[in-house]
């Protein structure tokens, strides 16, 4: 038996450079599948992470390198909260999207490569090159069989009928050791239908002590978890956090405890010293929409198609299913933000300006000049990241505007079209007047916008981030969304209205 691999839960624990020829291949994959084994994966996921290997290596070889060029790939092994990421860098030629659309061989591994994967990022990064990054979820084991059968999640008619007494609560944040009474709390209130990582112990341990996940839970006397809400950070350090996954044991729905728990985790966030908190509320009905702004959270966007169709609300009505749902955008101002000197394209100026004054942000806006992208030297670096195919869609985040980048996303947007991506979003930061001027030329190829991201841009433009979105052939119908404040009907309208004369295009 292998011996126990320590990592840590953010770090890369290997890294090595070969030359990139097929002769590589091999050592390569002996070498990361043992370390893969160390972390205690299976035969099967083994066979997977061999496969992997194997692929992205020659993909990255033949599109980085032309024939008779000589030239390094690092290979890189990095532990992530419940995930193995396997990363593949270069310096060669960027990414050659044609060649990749035109060739049915490396087309294919791509899809390969998507199919046995938990993730999949492409990376430019200009003068550095270029990296891919495969990821696969850590072996961990099941809650369910911890859970009595006493305590499985009830149908849902007896869900419906139950009435219950309100118990003596206490509210506090969990601590690692909570992992598994979290699990369960999971498993008791949505079964196996949560798409999440809280079904797995590790994982969620891994992520508290990480400080990436704080959660706070409703409790009884006896200590037993029966509600919680949960905030996630993007980095350590963030200002922002973001509120979500929320639980409530079915048989103690209706005591008003999604409420205690948002007020906890704001005052819990104020003394935290964050800016705010953002969050996303569905539209299929006004509920979850009323409860944000009942506690001062205020809209910032609308996503047209965020949740996949095939997702279920109970007790909703079924005529109001058929096309992906939409969400709305919310940001909880918590402290005081830095004042920040903020850019956008003219096209969208009076949406933003609305959005400020109803969130109160520190902001000085002003138009882009459509001469700042023209202006723009250098490469482009963007990373491109495409979720699972339960939710089909991409983002792609222009970290840095150079002259190639209108050229860029039109490839990137091109090859996830082809690949049937639902939705494609894209993210600038707003402190950039070349970004800004980009998102403006994007307004006219089909890109919609979405929303304000306040304070969720790192780097040296820290600040707030513009996100846009590209609907892929989706239909989309403004009639079955319900947006509740005349602020939230407002950006409802206007975007509407640019998916319509989108289509019109």
């Amino acid at each position: 038996m292998a011996d126990a691999l320590h990592t840590q839960p953010n770090g890369s624990f290997a890294r090595t450079t070969v030359l990139a020829q097929l002769a590589a291949v091999r050592p390569l994959q002996c070498w990361a599948v043992e370390f893969a084994r160390c972390l205690g994966f299976g035969a099967q996921a083994l066979g997977h992470i061999e496969l992997l290997v194997e692929e992205a290596f020659t993909s990255v070889m033949h599109s980085a390198f032309e024939a008779g060029e000589s030239g390094e790939i690092t290979l890189e092994l990095q532990q992530r909260p419940g995930v193995l990421v396997i990363a593949l860098q270069d310096k060669g030629l960027p990414l050659d999207l044609q060649q990749l659309e035109e060739s049915e061989a490396l087309y294919l591994s791509f899809r390969l490569l998507r199919g046995l994967s938990d993730g999949l990022s492409l990376i430019n990064l200009g003068k550095a090159g270029k990296r891919l990054e495969l990821l696969k979820n850590l072996p961990l084991s099941s809650v369910a069989p911890s859970v009595p059968e006493a305590e499985q999640p009830p149908p849902a008619q007896a869900v419906e009928s139950a009435v219950v007494v309100s118990p003596p609560v206490a509210l506090r944040l969990l601590e690692p050791q909570d992992a598994l009474a979290l699990a369960q709390l999971a498993y008791r209130t949505y079964g196996y239908t949560y798409v999440s990582d809280f079904y797995y112990p590790d994982k969620i341990r891994q992520q508290l002590a990480s400080g990436l996940l704080q959660c706070c839970a409703v409790t009884l006397d006896d200590g037993r978890l029966i509600a919680c809400l949960c905030l996630f950070y993007a980095h350590a350090g963030a200002k922002v956090a973001e509120s979500g996954a929320a639980m409530v044991e079915p048989r103690y729905r209706g005591l008003n405890l999604f409420k205690q728990l948002k007020q906890f985790l704001i005052a819990h966030g104020q003394a935290q010293g964050l800016y705010g908190l953002v969050s996303e509320a569905v539209t299929i009905h006004p509920y979850t929409q009323k409860g944000n702004l009942s506690l001062g959270a205020r809209e910032t966007g609308v996503l047209l198609s965020y949740i996949p169709s095939h997702v279920v609300f109970n007790k909703i009505d079924d005529k109001l299913q058929g096309q992906r749902q939409s969400a709305v955008y919310f940001y909880t101002r918590l402290n005081p933000e830095p004042l920040r000197c903020v850019f956008a394209p003219a096209v969208y100026l009076p949406l933003i300006e609305r959005i400020h004054v109803q969130t109160g942000l520190r902001r000085q806006l002003q138009p882009a000049p459509v001469a700042a992208l023209q202006e723009c030297q250098g490469a482009s670096a963007l990373t491109l990241r495409v979720r699972s195919e339960l939710f089909n869609d991409a983002v792609i985040t222009v970290h840095r505007t150079g002259n190639d980048a209108q050229a860029l996303v039109t490839h990137h947007l091109q090859q996830l079209c082809e690949k049937k991506v639902d939705v494609v979003y894209m993210d600038l930061p707003m402190a950039s007047p070349a970004a800004m001027a980009l998102a403006g030329v994007l307004a006219g190829k089909g890109f919609l916008f979405a929303g304000v991201l306040p304070e969720q841009w790192e780097g040296e433009e820290a600040g707030d981030v513009l996100r846009l979105q590209y609907l892929n052939h989706i239909a989309f119908d403004a009639s079955r969304v319900h947006a509740h404040s005349p602020h939230a009907q407002g950006l409802l309208q206007a975007i509407a209205q640019q998916y319509q004369a989108a289509r019109g295009q």
